[in-house]
């Protein structure tokens, strides 16, 4: 019996061991990401380019859930949601793409949290949100446009000098070419600017 205590006792030694290195653990990457954010949220100046405009080029990505609102929003079943006899449900004509019509829900991007819309641009707001499935140029493959091109959870690369801006989408390989000064006439319509 003694033996069994003894062993018992090594055994709840040990478990407690763990456990105070795993809480030994959690709280210094606490610590860590305190400090990483208070250095990062600090005097932080952006890379100049060579007539002091700042040097944009490089891979950018968005960790955000701006594609789907750019307000402060809760995940909800679908992006088309129609009145139900308990609430709110996801429109017939989504169901059959299931979990791809589905909203996480987001923090937003707006200073605020609310989008000082015009009464005509928040009609037309809901006007989009009721035909997601037919009007939204992401479901048909189409390019998304400018800004939403930036919000969607794809990398895309920046690429600037004194005289252009070229950007560089993963989303359907898409391209935009800003010119800092007039090139004239487009060849042909575009849509991404």
């Amino acid at each position: 019996m003694g033996a069994l205590n003894v062993k018992g006792y090594y055994l709840a030694k040990y478990e407690l061991g763990n456990w105070m290195i795993l809480l030994g653990r959690i709280l210094s990457g606490f610590i860590l990401m305190s400090l990483v954010n208070t250095v990062a949220a600090g005097d932080y100046v952006a890379p100049r380019g060579p007539a002091g405009k700042p040097d944009l080029n490089g891979v950018w990505q968005i960790f955000n859930r701006a594609n789907y609102g750019i307000e402060p929003h809760a995940a909800r079943a679908s992006l088309a949601m129609i009145e139900g006899g308990l609430g709110p449900v996801p429109a017939p004509s989504i169901v059959a793409i299931g979990s791809l019509g589905s909203v996480p829900g987001g923090l937003g991007v707006v200073v605020g949290n609310k989008n000082p819309y015009s009464k005509q641009g928040l009609a037309k707001r809901l006007q989009n949100q009721s035909a997601w499935l037919t009007s939204d140029p992401e479901i048909k493959c189409y390019l998304p446009g400018i800004p939403r091109a930036n919000y969607m959870p794809y990398p895309f690369q920046i690429l600037h000098s004194e005289s252009a801006i070229f950007f560089s989408y993963k989303y359907a390989g898409a391209v935009r070419n800003i010119h800092l000064s007039d090139p004239g006439e487009a060849p042909i319509d575009s849509w991404m600017g």
